[in-house]
């Protein structure tokens, strides 16, 4: 090897023996690289770690912002936030419970005469009857009647009244017959019969006619109670006689009970009731009574309901057989006079 060569070789060896601590000082530099990485990642984690506390403060900063312009829409809350815990439409809500301040304007006034139409009106209903129940529907009144302020109605009988009485028919005089009445000095005419029992038939109506439980004769003979509607009449002349009106006796102090049957000689379904029957159809009872026993007060009896039609009057008794008349030929009911 020539002189050249050697001197070479050993110039390369010095170079690398010298280079070899800066070599190792560059392989720790790299890992310090490293490590400087990964504690920007770990920075990096951190920042993640800190996002939800942005969202937080950006949700309270817009629940702030909903609360001042629009306190009257639907609560919201924050939970995210204690302060902002409570329903942001609270005060509505308080109102809604009742708010003391709310006054009601003491000038409105319920109309006492206000008045539901007649074909609302529905009794108690009894326990279910035999015969098809039809729903509560309002029916309409193809009838006159009589109404009171209470939503009370009856029929009037402008032409012949009778009622089945005895075991047989029974025809009251005609109500021109009663003569014009004296009340405060004013005249008032008999203008009607009216399907009112008693405590009802008193008072006036919101027609301003008077209505009187009195006798009333029968155009055979004998007399019974039936109400009476007496009406003014404005311009006509005066009558050449009247007579004051005649008070009705107090109501005896007594109750009303009655016990229907849907066969005869008090067989198969019964049911007692105090109560007045406008529309039996409501409880599978129209045209399905055949036997009754009145154990109190005295009772009617209709064909139709809303005590239309044909008038059966009972007393206290038991009636075993309601005859052809009657068997199963019943729409409504009520007691006119508790019994004594």
């Amino acid at each position: 090897m020539s002189n050249r060569a050697v001197l070479g070789a050993a110039i390369s060896m010095a170079a690398l023996v010298v280079a070899a601590p800066t070599i190792a000082s560059a392989a720790q530099n790299t890992v310090s690289r490293t490590t400087t990485v990964r504690t920007t990642t770990t920075v990096r984690t951190n920042n993640v770690v800190r996002t939800p506390q942005i969202k937080t403060n950006v949700r309270t900063t817009t629940s702030t912002q909903y609360r001042k312009l629009n306190t009257g829409a639907v609560a919201v809350t924050n939970t995210g936030n204690p302060k902002y815990h409570k329903p942001i439409n609270q005060g509505a809500n308080t109102a809604l419970k009742g708010n003391p301040n709310l006054k009601v304007n003491p000038n409105l006034k319920v109309n006492p005469n206000l008045q539901v139409s007649p074909a609302l009106h529905v009794g108690p209903t009894l326990k279910l009857g035999p015969g098809k129940v039809n729903p509560a529907v309002v029916k309409p009144v193809s009838f006159p009647v009589v109404k009171l302020a209470n939503n009370k109605f009856a029929p009037i009988w402008k032409q012949q009244h009778k009622i089945w009485w005895g075991g047989k028919w029974k025809v009251f005089v005609p109500f021109t017959a009663l003569g014009v009445v004296l009340i405060g000095g004013a005249y008032y005419y008999p203008d009607a019969y009216v399907g009112f029992a008693r405590p009802y038939c008193s008072g006036l109506t919101p027609d301003g006619c008077q209505l009187n439980w009195q006798q009333v004769n029968f155009e055979d003979g004998g007399s019974d109670w039936q109400c009476v509607q007496y009406c003014q009449r404005p311009n006509a002349i005066p009558p050449p006689q009247a007579v004051a009106l005649a008070p009705p006796p107090p109501a005896p102090q007594g109750s009303c009970e009655v016990t229907i049957f849907s066969e005869g000689n008090f067989a198969g379904t019964g049911v007692t009731t105090g109560e007045e029957q406008p529309q039996l159809s409501q409880s599978g009872w129209q045209n399905q009574i055949a036997s009754v026993e009145v154990k109190s007060g005295t009772w009617d009896f209709f064909t139709d309901e809303n005590f239309t039609g044909a008038t059966m009057r009972l007393p206290p008794g038991p009636y075993q057989d309601l005859g052809p008349e009657w068997t199963r030929k019943i729409g409504s009911f009520m007691c006119i006079q508790p019994g004594q």
